[in-house]
Formats: structure tokens, C-alpha cells, sequence
């Protein structure tokens, strides 16, 4: 027993201050990041950010999409993750095109866009934003927002379907008659056909690591927690710190009045201890999940579900509650496929009928599909930072677009050497790609001619917002600059440790507890 103590006692002490820096900004970027509407409005100067984050020919997701208008050719509207811009010289170079959509660079985030012709002839570009779905008119006006109802919910999709628009969130879907200015949108009947549900392990394993599980109330204690675990950082190394000073004063022969200073550190140590023993299950939850939130132990996770019924939290009455990656509209089949979180799926158009599961042979990374469009009658094109292929239906078979090559297996945990985020096509029939790390790069023979220059707001002005510097942070991506491929190791290794020293903690403390009793 005295050599477990002295284990304990040692593993508490040392590995904790070697934690102490890891600890103090997992605690408050975790916190911070469980209410991104508190802090969406803010972000973070490009001088702060590592350059990996940069931008360069469109990378990171920069240029996702590009539009061109079919009566002005010289017009197009690109978009992606810095909002949404235009060109007047056929995409040459692009402007900001962003007033009436949210100041905020976390919402304003377009994920689609869909260029639609009004009655009257006007053109009309549709958005779907961080902040909901957003419309104008080429030649006049600027944004406005138009109502999804009173969830405001990020839109992934938008399709244009025969007299119809759908327009799918995260979590519902969403359709209106089809002339822009005067769209009205209701919620669709929008159904599953599953006899069980089920939950992926990993969103078990992030709904605990957050509180979410038991919604808002479990969000907040969670938040209380991770409060107390930057105290718990803070004391841990007062305690720490007294007795050496102390001891170094004493060695020196320096005398000093220790009033103030030793009260600090009874109460410190005091409120160490107890508030210690009160959140260690919590704290073991969020350190024992989070040696799963990344590579290499996320793999573990993938692939495995558990029963609705062992799920520990409520389960929202929605089946598709914020798993919607991506869609599109078949129109040989008069069906919608959409891909979730937990699957593929596809149902009628009009949803007349519940979607179900479907087998779709093409590799997808498992942040879902960033490019996801049919391909003239014969297929669809697929893409996420798994690469891009060509889905042929009659076939049943995926080709990569890169390599020509039929596609036999792909992880959804390793990204390509090209992770793809968009992919559009000029009105000569000249296709782009854009990737996560090169940015813009043309498929096939296509040249690029000295298109697509990168405005100068987007280089001299950069910004990134706060919730994604906290979260880059959060995961440890954001040290990749300094220790390469290492950093992928952070935040797993750094929760070990974690859920170590919480351990030993608890050892510590039911050896005081019942030395005294």
C-alpha cells in the first residue's frame, strides 16, 4: 500500500505540472467552445495564426464553388468558408459580394450556392450560410434572410427540383415553390424507415466529451467542470510552488512573514482537494473520451453503433437531428440521396415516402462529402478529403477522377494525398477541383490561363474566427507548424495523462480520507 501511495503521490505531482499549460487551455477553449453563438462574433488576427492557415489559391476551403451567370457570362459568385465573392471579368478576379449577410466570419460560412431565374428574367443567387439561407438579386439590392422557421440551423444544400426548392439543414429539410423573391418555405415530411435506432460510438463518445448527452443542463455542468479543472491547474501548481519557495528560503536563510502566503496555499490546497473529489467522475468522462477524439484511437470508434435504448441521454425525436452532411437530387430516379452521419439515404422527391438506407460504393472520409452532385444521366460525382470520384450507376462501380482507376477500398479515417473540398465547372465545360492543402487545381486538360486570382481582402485582411482558432486549438492542429506530424499525438496522449493524474488523484485522496477516519 505505501509503494501504491508513493506511485500515486508522484504520478499526481509530476505528470500534473508537466500537464499544467495543456490542462489550462483544454479547460477554457473546451468551455468556449460548447457556446459558439457567445462568441461567433469575434475572431482572431492572421498575425496570431500559424501559417499553415494562410491562405493561397483558395485552400482551406476558401473557394468551394463557383457560379457563372447564364446571361452575363462575364459574371460569376464564388464561395466557400470566407463567404462569398464576385467576379465581373468571368472569374479573372473577385470582390467581396457579402453586405446583408451576418458580420460574423463563423456565420457567414456558405456551404452552397444555387443561381435561379425569377418570372420576371431577373437571375437571383440562393445561399445556404452558417446562419440560414440567404437570397438576391444580380442587379440590385444585397442579401436578405429567409425564414426556416424559428431553428436557425446551418444549411448544407440546396436543390432546384422540377417547380420546387428544397433546402436541407443539418437536421430537417425545407421546401418552397421555385421563384426566387418570393420563396416561402415549409418544413417537409421528411421520414426514415429504420426499425431500431441506433448510435454511431463516436458521436456517443463526443456527446459524452461535451455534456450534450443530457442536453443543455449536461452542457452547463460540463462547463462548471471545466471551470474547476482550470482551477484545479491553478492551485495544483500553488501547491507546488509554496513549499519549494519556502524550502529555497529556508536553504538561503531568508525570513519573510508567510501570513498571507500560507493561507493562500491551506486554501488552495483546501479547495484542491474537495472540489477534486467531487468532479472526478466528470473529469474521467471528459478525459477518457478524449483520448478518442482524434487518430489514431478514433479509428476504434468507427465503425461501431449501439443500440438507441443503451444511449444514456434523450435521443431527439428527429432521426436526422444534426446528421446531414450533404444531397442531391437524381433526376433519372425522381429521388433525393442523402449522405449522413450514420449512412447513405434516399428517398422520393417529393417526400411522399420514408428514405432508406442505401449502399453506395464510393469512398467517403468520414467528415462527410464536400462535392456531391449527379453527372449527366449515368451517375454522380462524389467528393470529401477521401479524394473525388465518378459513381457510374449502370456499373455500380467508382472510378477515380484523379487516376481513371477503379475504386476496390478506402478508409473513411485516411485522407487522400488531395482532400477534396468543391469542385464547379466553367460554361466551357472546363472542370476545377479545390483541395483542402493545393487550393484550386484544373481536372484533366484544362489550363487555368491566370483565372481565379486571390483578392487581396482574403491575404491582407485575414481573419479566422474564434471558434475555429479554439478549436484548431482544442485538437492540437494548430501545433503543427512547430512539432510536424507529431501534433497529432497531443490531444489523445495529453488526455491519458489526464485521466492518469485524475486516478491517482482519487488514490491520494482516499488514502487521506481513510487514514484519518
Amino acid at each position: 500500500m505505501t509503494n501504491l501511495l508513493k506511485i500515486s503521490k508522484w504520478l499526481h505531482k509530476y505528470i500534473g505540472l508537466f500537464l499544467l499549460v495543456f490542462l489550462l487551455w483544454m479547460s477554457v477553449s473546451g468551455v468556449l467552445l460548447n457556446h459558439r453563438d457567445l462568441i461567433s462574433g469575434f475572431s482572431v488576427p492572421g498575425w496570431l495564426v500559424p501559417p499553415q492557415y494562410d491562405i493561397s489559391n483558395w485552400n482551406r476551403s476558401a473557394l468551394t464553388t463557383v457560379i457563372f451567370s447564364g446571361q452575363h457570362p462575364s459574371l460569376a459568385f464564388g464561395s466557400g468558408k470566407q463567404g462569398i465573392w464576385k467576379s465581373s471579368d468571368a472569374g479573372r478576379t473577385f470582390q467581396p459580394f457579402m453586405d446583408g449577410l451576418p458580420d460574423s466570419r463563423y456565420y457567414r460560412k456558405t456551404a452552397h450556392m444555387l443561381l435561379m431565374t425569377a418570372d420576371s428574367g431577373d437571375e437571383w443567387l440562393l445561399a445556404g450560410t452558417n446562419r440560414g439561407l440567404y437570397e438576391r438579386a444580380l442587379n440590385h439590392g444585397s442579401w436578405r434572410q429567409i425564414s426556416l422557421g424559428s431553428e436557425i440551423k446551418p444549411v448544407k444544400k440546396i436543390l432546384h427540383i422540377d417547380h420546387q426548392v428544397v433546402v436541407l439543414t443539418e437536421s430537417r429539410a425545407y421546401s418552397s415553390g421555385a421563384n426566387p423573391g418570393e420563396l416561402r418555405f415549409e418544413p417537409a415530411r421528411f421520414t426514415r424507415d429504420v426499425q431500431n435506432s441506433s448510435v454511431s460510438l463516436i458521436d456517443l463518445f463526443f456527446h459524452l466529451h461535451d455534456g450534450r448527452i443530457w442536453g443543455l443542463p449536461g452542457k452547463l455542468l460540463f462547463d462548471a467542470v471545466g471551470l474547476i479543472l482550470f482551477f484545479l491547474s491553478l492551485s495544483a501548481f500553488y501547491s507546488w510552488y509554496y513549499p519549494w519557495k519556502r524550502r529555497r528560503e529556508k536553504t538561503n536563510g531568508v525570513r519573510t512573514n508567510p501570513g498571507v502566503l500560507r493561507r493562500a496555499f491551506k486554501w488552495f490546497l483546501k479547495y484542491h482537494l474537495k472540489l477534486g473529489i467531487w468532479t472526478a467522475a466528470i473529469l474521467l468522462i471528459i478525459g477518457g473520451t478524449g483520448i478518442f477524439m482524434r487518430p489514431p484511437l478514433l479509428a476504434a470508434l468507427a465503425d461501431g453503433k449501439i443500440s438507441g435504448k443503451w444511449y444514456p441521454g434523450m435521443l431527439p425525436d428527429n432521426p436526422w437531428h444534426e446528421k446531414i452532411h450533404n444531397a442531391l437530387y437524381d433526376s433519372v430516379e425522381h429521388r433525393i440521396v442523402v449522405d449522413a452521419k450514420d449512412g447513405m439515404w434516399a428517398g422520393p422527391a417529393d417526400f411522399s415516402g420514408p428514405f432508406r438506407e442505401i449502399e453506395l460504393p464510393v469512398p467517403i472520409f468520414i467528415m462527410g462529402a464536400t462535392v456531391f452532385e449527379p453527372k449527366g444521366t449515368g451517375g454522380y460525382l462524389v467528393g470529401s478529403f477521401g479524394g473525388i470520384y465518378y459513381y457510374d450507376r449502370a456499373a455500380h462501380k467508382s472510378v477515380d477522377v484523379f487516376t481513371g482507376r477503379k475504386v476496390e477500398f478506402a478508409s473513411a479515417l485516411r485522407p487522400a494525398k488531395l482532400m477534396v473540398t468543391g469542385y464547379f465547372e466553367t460554361p466551357h465545360g472546363e472542370p476545377f477541383v479545390t483541395t483542402h492543402r493545393e487550393g484550386l487545381l484544373p481536372l484533366g486538360k484544362t489550363r487555368r490561363n491566370n483565372r481565379f486570382a486571390l483578392p487581396d481582402e482574403m491575404t491582407s485582411g485575414f481573419r479566422m474566427p474564434l471558434w475555429n482558432f479554439l478549436f484548431e486549438i482544442h485538437n492540437g492542429r494548430i501545433f503543427e507548424h512547430f512539432i510536424g506530424s507529431w501534433y497529432i499525438l497531443l490531444a489523445p496522449l495529453g488526455a491519458f495523462l489526464f485521466v492518469l493524474i485524475t486516478l491517482s488523484g482519487v488514490v491520494d485522496w482516499l488514502y487521506l480520507k481513510f487514514r484519518h477516519a
